[in-house]
Order: C-alpha cells, then structure tokens, then sequence
C-alpha cells in the first residue's frame, strides 16, 4: 500500500518559471527523454528543446538512475508529481513501488510516511514573462552545469577475476556492502552491484563477513503472497554464487533476517486463513503468530530448504524486534499493539523472540550445514535479555550495538547516544550488560561498532576519524569482544578506515597507530596524524541526540529546499529538514546546537589547512577532499537552523537574511568542484545519491529567487 496523501503538507516552492520546467530540470539526462515526455504528455523534441532553453547540456537518459540510483529519483520528485505521473517517469507499477517504498531501508518513512497534494503537471507554451525569465535563469545555468561527472563511476569492472587477496583470521570483522541494495539484492546477478574487484578490494582490508538484507517470502515459497516467491529460484541462484565468489577470498554471506514479515492485509485476506494470523499492524497487514504451529513449520521448512540448496551460507542474523513488524510481540515495546493477539497477550515479552531464533538453528542442524545463528539485542528490554538468553540454543550467538545507550554532556546538556555514533563511543553499560549476561549463559557475543561515517554524516564514504576509532575499538576490545560488526549500510566502502580496524582485531597487544600511519603516509605520517587529531577534538564536540543525527540539514547540505513562507512539514529521516527546529535539535536549544557545530567546525578547518600542505600522496588527497565535503555539510547545518530562526523574525531579520543567503551561496559554489572531482561525494547506499550537482544548481537558482522576494517583503 502506497503511503497517504496529506492535504495539510506545505507545497514546494516553484524555483522555475514552472513546474513542467522543474520536472525536465530535475530529471533531464538522468530517467530516459522519453520518459519525460510521457509524464508531461509531450513530445520528445519538445523535452529537448525545453531542456536546452532552460541552459542544460543535451545528453541522454542513465539507466543507472533507474536501476542504481531510483531513491534519488524518487525523492527528488516527491514533491513534484503525483503518483500517477511518478508511476511513469519510474515505468513501475504500484504494487512494487510499494514494495520498494517499505523494503529498501525504511524509503517510505524517509519520505515522511505520506505524500503531499501534487497538481498533475503537463506541458505548455511559455507565455512572454515565462520566457524572458527562463533566459535569465538559463545563463546562470549555463556558467554552472559545466562539470562531466559520471555518476554511479564505482567499481565498473564487472567481469570475474581470480583472486587477490585472501583473509584468514578467527575473528570476525563485518559490514554491509557498499553498493548492495537493501529491498532485493538477490534479483539480479550480484556483480552488479558486489563485483570480484570489490570483493579483493574489502579482502585486502581485512573484511570476511558481509551482511546482506533477505526477505524470506523471496527466497523461499510463500503460501501467503505467492507473488513474493515467484522468483525465488533465480535469488536463490544469485545468492549461491556470490557465495561461492566471495568464499573465495574467506569473506562469508550473513544473511539479514527481520522474521517473520508481516503479511499485507489484502494479501493475507486472499491467501491465508484467519485462524493463522495474530497481531494487525497500524497499516492493516497481518502478523504470522509464532504460536500457530502452521507458521512455524512454514518459517522452519524455508529455511531449512534454502540451507540444503545453499549450503555455505555463513551466518543467519536475527533482528526480530527491528523497525520491520515482526512477529506478535516485535513492537510491544513501543505500546503499540492496535490488535493484540488472544495467544501472544499474556507472553513474555521474550518467548516470540526467542522461539523464532531458536527454529532457525533447528532448522541449521536438520540441513546438517555449519551455518551460525546471531540474534540481535536491538530493541531488546532487560527483561528479555536477563531471562531470553537463558531459553536461546546454546549455539546461538549475540549481538549488541556498541554505543546504544552511552551517557552523553555536550554543552551542558545530558543525553544519550541511540543507535550509531563516532562521536560519543561505546561500549555503553548496556552493551557491557550484554556481553557479560552472553557470557554467563555460555555464548558468545559481537558488538556493532561504527567506523568510517554514521548518520552523523553520512553523504561520504569515510571521514578520517582514525584515531576516535581506534579508542573505541580498544575500549571493545577491553570487554574481551573478538568479533565486531563495523558498520551498517553506510561507512562501508572498503577505506583503510577498516585496514586499520582489521589490523588492531587481529593483533591488538601489538598494534602501533604510528606505524600504521607511516604505512600509508610515509614521510608524511605526521602531518597527516597531526590534521586527524584534529578532526577528532573537533568532533568530539558534535552535539548528538538521534533526533539531529536523522532530521536535521546536514544530510542534504545545501540543497536543502527553503522558502520565505511557513513550512509545516515534519523533517524527514536523513533526507529533507524543513523549518521544526525544536524536534529535530533536540534536546539542544538553538544557541547551543549552533555554538558546538561552530566549534566542531573550527577544529575541522583546522585540520584541512593542515591536510592541505601534504603533497604527492593519493590517500591523503582523498582524506582532504572528504574533509571539506564534510566541512561544507557542518557549515549547512548550521545555516539551516540560523535560516529557520531569521524567517520567523521577518522582516525585521531582512538584512540577516540577506547574509545567510550570500553565506549560502558561497557553500553550494564551493560544493560544485568538490563533487566533481569523485563519484562518490553525496553517496550512500541505502540514499543513493543524496544530492547531484544539478541539485545544487536548483538551490542557488532558488537563492537568486528568494532575494528578489525578500526585496517585497
């Protein structure tokens, strides 16, 4: 089911002379020319001819955006068209729109859970005013859109090569590949998106685990949605060979379970029985209750069945009280239940948890494979950690997020650290709670760790943050933790964030920082430590709260989309952040939040000129440029929330305003060069491409806009 239309949404400004022009301007070169077309009820010279009145490039469509980059797409006309016309720039159909709203990282709440009112647009004849506007707009355009960037530019090569590297070592070191899609990886060959060369790239780091998200109605029969396992010999396919390519270089495949999904209610309607469902989600999809003996013979008999056929599959990790609804009791926690259901009510909170992990290791030794079983503690309460381990399979390994709960004093303001950060470190005493209850019960236990980047910044592929790093892998390692999860979908290109990581797990008495900067830096090891630290005294001060390190302007930068005029849009996870300040800084007022990213900054600016003066070293060229990126993302955070406090002191705040739109402009011209000298500026794998250089363009034809509307005023 599609998310709602909200009629109380704020529309978005127009920053062209029309809203048929945006749609060309937004998606001209990137979705084919034919396309376009179609949702303006033109024809392809019309496309054409407008794309180059309005001073852009003639080019031709990249399937790539389609295929690799469709979350951008998506999000950059959400608030353009409707979903009729959305239908067709994506030539998609609504059901797996759907799917791909709600499978793929969440996509659907980073749209904000509804879709605004959008007025079908179509083609027409500029009127005289229209015109002479456009040729105004079209000369900035022109002197900007100048840079051949090729996107999508990551690891090419897509043919199979013998190995290069190798990794063999005890000790687990995981991530979630870079460019692996979140919704169904399996669908197509995986060298489209996990090729060889990547692989010996991440074997060469040290990297022999990855997590990659499954859906088991995709891989297995599914007698409730049919439709869903249609094409599950072809994953099954996919699956088994990146198995076999990357088992090559000692890296496994752990699987990603959030199990058992949720049934849509239409779906289940038609295909299930009354009697098997439990719990009804807000959304009206349906639970399969781990109490019925049906469902739990069909949840063991797929797996059981996917074992046989793949048999080297690594590790199954389960994430049962995940943000997916699960089983009956998955969001319990949260309060809230709509229907309970009549057999799970009076349970223990633990007992569906359990159940569901403890039939996927009977379901492991029924296969007679050596496949591993984890189960994830994220969102797990006290009470299900103090009496659920005590009812898990022995065999049944843990997990715990490393900072998940650390106690937090920036500026003065106390708070705790929520799902992943740099910043502020674990392992919390909740994870120390974990593994010490783990190892009492006689398991093991992992811990996720964060390097490379978080949602503290995450429109880069890694940020030299080596040293913080390495003060919390030790503080891990402390804990007697050997194997470690070291990221999520972001921060997972294969850095020397992590041959860093690598080297320190695999012999931490003996590991010397200084050494391993002198590796890769040579004569200029120093210089560069010297700009690191500061990066990290900088980013130490970084005022985190969960809420700021999803809603607020940073993940955008400077394309966040302003206006002179009210906004009562709600900010939306790690995608637009509109003018609600108090819930996205929150718990830090205005002022504060606003003084800890200028000291952070200035710390940052710091280590840059230092970076700077080092000469003929490719890795620390690289450190430099994702530096000023990220300079330029915390220079936009805090010019957002100066921009939403100016705007409800108009006009008053005029000649403010005025200097917060020059200091704008400057970060999006600073910004144009910086992505272009690489692809992966603004990439992340679960968002794509959070802006493109044409983004960029848009907000400083939208600056050119506001001035003269602020001259009114």
């Amino acid at each position: 089911m599609l998310p709602k239309i909200n009629p109380e949404m704020t529309p978005e400004r127009n920053n062209l002379p029309t809203r048929w022009q945006t749609v060309i301007f937004r998606n001209y070169r990137m979705v084919p020319t034919q396309r376009i077309a179609n949702v303006l009820e033109c024809t392809l010279e019309d496309v054409e001819r407008e794309a180059a009145r309005l001073g852009l490039r003639a080019g031709e469509g990249n399937m790539d955006w389609i295929e690799k980059g469709f979350v951008t797409v998506i999000r950059n006309n959400w608030y353009l068209l409707p979903y009729e016309q959305l239908l067709t720039l994506l030539e998609d159909n609504e059901d797996h729109l759907a799917f791909i709203l709600e499978k793929e990282d969440f996509l659907a709440v980073k749209m904000g859970y509804t879709k605004p009112v959008c007025d079908k647009v179509v083609y027409a004849p500029l009127t005289e005013a229209e015109l002479a506007e456009t040729e105004r707009l079209a000369k900035i355009i022109r002197e900007l859109d100048t840079s051949e960037r090729v996107y999508f530019d990551i690891y090419r090569n897509k043919e199979d090569c013998e190995p290069k590297y190798r990794v063999d070592s005890p000790f687990s070191r995981t991530v979630h590949p870079y460019l692996t899609p979140c919704a169904d990886p399996f669908i197509e060959d995986t060298r489209s998106h996990l090729p060889d060369e990547l692989l010996d790239d991440y074997a060469k780091v040290g990297i022999n685990s990855f997590v990659v998200h499954a859906v088991l109605s995709t891989l297995s029969p599914f007698p409730y949605d049919p439709d869903q396992s249609r094409d599950y010999k072809i994953r099954r396919k996919n699956l088994k060979d990146l198995v076999e390519r990357a088992g090559k270089r000692g890296i496994k495949i752990s699987l990603y379970l959030n199990e058992p999904r949720t049934v849509p209610g239409d779906k289940f309607k038609k295909y299930g029985r009354p009697e098997l469902g439990g719990r009804v989600t807000a959304n009206g999809s349906v639970s399969l209750c781990m109490q019925v003996e049906e469902n739990r013979q069909w949840f063991y008999n797929a797996v059981k069945d996917l074992l046989l056929e793949i048999p080297d599959i690594g590790s199954l990790g389960s994430t049962n009280m995940g943000e997916n609804p699960t089983h009956c009791l998955s969001s319990k926690r949260k309060g809230k239940n709509n229907i309970e259901c009549p057999r799970c009510a009076d349970l223990p909170l633990h007992r569906a948890s359990v159940d569901v992990c403890n039939l996927l290791i009977k379901a492991v030794r029924d296969a007679g494979v050596k496949t591993t079983v984890s189960c994830s503690t994220w969102q797990w309460t006290e009470e299900m950690v103090e009496n659920g381990f005590k009812e898990l399979d022995p065999a049944i390994s843990v997990g715990v997020t490393s900072e998940w709960g650390v106690k937090t004093n920036v500026g003065g303001i106390p708070w705790s650290v929520v799902d992943y950060s740099i910043s502020h470190y674990g392992p919390s005493d909740w994870a120390k709670k974990v593994a010490r209850v783990a190892k009492e019960t006689g398991r093991s236990c992992g811990m996720k760790v964060q390097m490379s980047c978080s949602w503290e910044l995450a429109a880069l592929p890694y940020l030299p943050l080596f040293d913080l790093e390495l003060e919390h892998l030790r503080a891990v390692y402390a804990e007697g933790v050997r194997s470690m999860s070291l990221t999520w979908t972001l921060g997972s290109y294969p850095s020397i964030t992590f041959d860093m990581a690598s080297g320190f797990i695999d012999d931490a008495e003996n590991f010397d920082l200084d050494k391993w900067y002198e590796k890769h830096f040579g004569e200029n090891a120093k210089t560069v430590h010297d700009a690191v630290k500061l990066f990290c005294k900088g980013y130490k001060e970084y005022p985190f709260s969960c809420d700021l390190a999803y809603f607020s302007a940073k993940a955008l930068g400077v394309t966040n989309r302003w206006s002179l005029t009210p906004n009562n849009n709600p900010s939306c996870m790690v995608s637009w952040t509109f003018d609600d300040i108090e819930k996205y800084a929150k718990p830090y007022p205005f002022e504060i939040l606003v003084d800890q990213f200028e000291k952070l900054l200035a710390d940052w600016n710091k280590g840059c000129e230092v970076l700077a003066t080092v000469k003929d070293n490719a890795i620390a060229d690289e450190l430099l440029l994702y530096a000023r990126v990220a300079a330029n993302h915390f220079a936009a955070e805090i010019l957002h929330a100066k921009y939403v406090m100016a705007k409800r002191n108009l006009p008053a705040s005029k000649d403010e305003m005025l200097e917060i739109f020059k200091e704008e402009r400057k970060l999006c011209l600073d910004l144009l060069p910086l992505c272009a000298e690489s692809t992966m500026v603004g990439y992340e794998g679960s968002n794509h491409y959070f802006y493109t250089e044409r983004d960029i363009i848009e907000k400083l034809v939208q600056l050119d806009g506001l001035e003269k509307e602020l001259d009114n005023i």
